[in-house]
């Protein structure tokens, strides 16, 4: 029997917000949800798979979104009753996509943030339902950048949607500098695709520059009462010579973020990034 083709998976679920406590306009819960959401990433997981993900100190192959709903201010989120939101969930190898995939043809019919229960309206694993959900397998996305129709764009764009940050040195770095980004990425993607690039990590330092930015710095909770910096916001990013094949790995690259999402703590909502590609 054939193996079957490794997938690149991102299921969304839609979620509707329950009614606000009695006596309140809004639900109020804190911005930050991501720990949150990744329990109930694993707690969607057969169980043997989800401690074995647990378990792992290495790369993970899945991300998780923060909890997508209401409006955010000063730490906390304020959800109107019976609102509409989601959550994401991505899957680098065959055992979290398969799960991704079980989960989008019978999703739960709810899910309990800080013991508020979301109604589950919807799970998709498909683009046109949702702008954040997709599937497909490693060599047909490799295929679109590796053999493309035309020369790949010298330029790719990333969206930093979630507070993106790299741990680097003992220390963290809260810009998006090419080698950290494409670094982050190449490491997923050689660790988890079935077929590895030619590509040299170096090359991201040296070949390939930012051209144009927007962000904002962010401040983020850390252990013990501290924080950390990171940023949102948008760069562009240019190969700095026309070389055809490092310039469809900067595609490929750019477009993988998607999935792989780049930086610190991806797997508990940071990192999260919507490429133009």
């Amino acid at each position: 029997m054939e193996d079957k083709p490794l997938m690149l998976t991102s299921l969304v679920l839609h979620l509707t917000a329950p009614r606000a406590p009695q006596g309140a306009t809004f639900l109020t819960l804190p911005a930050s949800l991501g720990r949150v959401s990744q329990a109930i990433f694993f707690d969607l997981l057969p169980p043997q798979l989800a401690q074995t993900l647990h378990d792992d100190h290495g790369l993970k192959p899945y991300t998780v979104s923060n909890l997508i709903i209401g409006q955010r201010a000063r730490g906390e989120v304020q959800i109107k009753p019976e609102s509409s939101g989601w959550l994401r969930f991505t899957g680098l190898n065959a055992a979290v996509s398969e799960a991704l995939i079980a989960i989008a043809a019978q999703p739960p019919k709810q899910v309990e943030i800080l013991g508020q229960k979301f109604t589950v309206s919807g799970a998709t694993l498909t683009t046109t339902e949702h702008p954040w959900a997709a599937h497909c397998t490693f060599e047909s996305f490799a295929a679109n950048y590796l053999q493309p129709a035309k020369s790949p764009a010298r330029q790719v764009k990333l969206n930093f949607v979630s507070p993106t940050t790299f741990r680097h040195a003992n220390r963290f770095e809260p810009f998006p500098l090419p080698h950290f980004v494409f670094g982050s990425l190449l490491d997923h993607w050689q660790t988890f695709a079935p077929f590895a690039l030619h590509y040299d990590r170096t090359f991201a330092e040296f070949q390939i520059g930012v051209t144009n930015f927007e962000l904002r710095s962010r401040s983020l909770p850390y252990k013990a009462g501290g924080h950390i910096m990171a940023f949102t916001g948008h760069s562009t990013f240019t190969a700095l010579n026309d070389d055809p094949y490092y310039t469809a790995l900067l595609n490929l690259l750019a477009a993988f973020a998607f999935y792989a999402g780049v930086g610190y703590q991806t797997t508990s909502g940071l990192g999260q990034v919507k490429p133009e590609v």
